[in-house]
């Protein structure tokens, strides 16, 4: 079983201002941007983890979790209940994967990603939580 940090998530105001001060004054590259109903996301990128910045209507200001990427999902589920923790929901399908959610012993949302391979090749340059995959590194 392994966990790798990919992402914070930050819901905020206003998108065009987040991206320019993640952008123009903390140095990151703008990854990917998609637009949604009722918002956007723009995953801002460093060499480490990321920063994803979302706009939308349904949410609050500030820190929302941080993202993760996980080999198996079943597997972490399993491991987490026997540590005694319980995921917040069931495993929903997404556009990138399937993901549940897991508060830590603050109450911090933690996403844990099973994510698609489709969605590895394109936007995690092949990486899987276990490392490299296609070939690319």
């Amino acid at each position: 079983m392994k966990i790798t940090a990919q992402y914070t998530t930050l819901i905020v105001r206003n998108l065009k201002e987040s991206t320019a001060f993640y952008r123009d004054v903390l140095g990151f590259r703008e990854g990917y941007h998609v637009d949604l109903p009722g918002g956007a996301i723009t995953i801002m990128e460093t060499d480490g983890a990321s920063v994803e910045l979302i706009m939308h209507e349904a949410f609050e200001v500030g820190m929302y979790s941080i993202g993760t990427d996980v080999d198996d999902l079943d597997e972490v589920i399993r491991h987490l209940e026997a540590n005694g923790y319980q995921t917040t929901g069931p495993i929903i399908p997404t556009t990138v994967g399937r993901q549940t959610f897991v508060l830590d012993p603050n109450g911090v949302r933690v996403c844990l990603i099973e994510h698609s391979d489709e969605y590895r090749k394109k936007y995690m340059h092949g990486k899987t939580a276990n490392g490299p995959r296609f070939g690319v590194s």
